[in-house]
């Protein structure tokens, strides 16, 4: 699967990175991206964190919803 830095739109190639920002209890900024959206993240002083995008497997509740919607 491919996966797409949804900061600057690029092929994420390598390691991924959840960037986040949270002011007050409200979620402004979460988003998985490339190595150099990361680093001007944490040049930003933004919350980021390496995250494995390849081992993601839908979870059990998900997998269930798409059983009953094809029926199966």
């Amino acid at each position: 699967m491919d996966h797409t830095c949804q900061h600057c739109g690029e092929l994420i190639v390598g390691n991924a990175y959840r960037v986040t920002s949270e002011e007050e209890g409200i979620t402004l900024l979460d988003m998985i991206v490339c190595s150099l959206c990361f680093m001007e993240a944490k040049r930003l002083r933004l919350h980021t964190e390496e995250i494995n995008v390849r081992s993601k497997h839908p979870s059990a509740r998900n997998r269930g919803s798409h059983r009953s919607r094809l029926g199966i």
